[in-house]
């Protein structure tokens, strides 16, 4: 498989800026999410979602301040999302999961078992593109954050009559009114802890960018031997057409009328003459050699 990289993975290590997800209540002009923003996201939206020590009788307003709270608390890095910045981040980031979900699996079913990983993500990366116009899959990393998990899943397969998505299922809405997901029994407290050890998706995530950079390597590294082989190539005809003008020059000095000649051209030519023959001479004398090493 592969990861939304680079192209030239530049396949690069370094997180790439997505664009902000606006939404009600965003700046228009706000700053782009950076991949740091969006994985760490992603870890508190599974984090408090499936958190059975919180519970799930909580309004969507205190789910997603639960949510801000998580981010800020375990960021590494400066940001100042606000709730609503962050809700409608996230409503973005699992519904274009979804859709390469979709693809992915699509994938996976037309293959036979032992199609190599990267394989399959290319295809189910080009097969998204087609779909949206060239647009590329660009949030890869929190796909790979999110696919293993539960309520990932449970998105994935319910079927969805609206464009938007409901990603407070399992609480309580702020109306009072219960969302009907909420039955889905939530995960126990020791299969949560278990969880959050693993950590899912970051050493996915790693393994896949090594992977990633590996294939690009084998890729430069045959694009330089191939380059060295053409050059080659090029550089053995400049050399043939530098013995043969040599030649042609050589043959019109050894058979030219010098009948006309003065003193000085004539000698001029005898000496170039006497040159040639004698470089010829030498180049018999070295291939009698030669012949007479290997007969011995």
């Amino acid at each position: 498989m592969t990861k939304d990289v680079d192209d030239d993975l530049e396949l690069s290590m370094k997180p790439d800026a997505t664009p902000s997800s606006g939404g009600k209540g965003a700046s228009k002009w706000g700053s782009n999410y950076s991949q740091e923003e969006d994985i760490q996201l992603c870890k508190s939206w599974i984090s408090i979602s499936n958190n059975v020590i919180v519970g799930t009788n909580q309004s969507g307003k205190t789910y997603w301040e639960r949510i801000t709270a998580h981010f800020h608390n375990f960021r590494g890095f400066h940001s100042d999302r606000t709730t609503n910045s962050l809700e409608h981040r996230c409503g973005v980031i699992i519904k274009e999961c979804m859709r390469f979900q979709a693809y992915y699996e699509e994938v996976e079913r037309r293959h036979p078992s032992g199609v190599p990983y990267q394989e399959l993500i290319l295809e189910a990366q080009a097969r998204y593109a087609k779909a949206s116009q060239g647009k590329s899959f660009t949030f890869f990393h929190c796909w790979l954050e999110v696919r293993h998990t539960e309520k990932f899943a449970k998105f994935n397969k319910r079927p969805s009559k609206s464009k938007e998505i409901n990603l407070s299922v399992g609480t309580q809405q702020g109306d009072g009114t219960q969302s009907p997901a909420k039955k889905a029994r939530p995960p126990g407290q020791k299969q949560s802890k278990v969880k959050l050890k693993r950590n899912e998706g970051g050493d996915e995530y790693k393994d896949m960018m090594g992977n990633l950079m590996a294939m690009k390597a084998e890729e430069v590294k045959l694009k330089k031997e191939r380059w060295e082989k053409d050059l080659m190539i090029e550089q053995r005809k400049l050399d043939i057409e530098e013995r043969r003008l040599q030649w042609e020059q050589e043959q019109k000095i050894m058979f030219c009328d010098m009948s006309n000649m003065d003193e000085h051209q004539k000698a001029y030519m005898l000496a170039n003459r006497a040159q040639f023959a004698k470089a010829a001479s030498a180049s018999v004398g070295d291939t009698a050699s030669v012949g007479d090493a290997t007969s011995a």
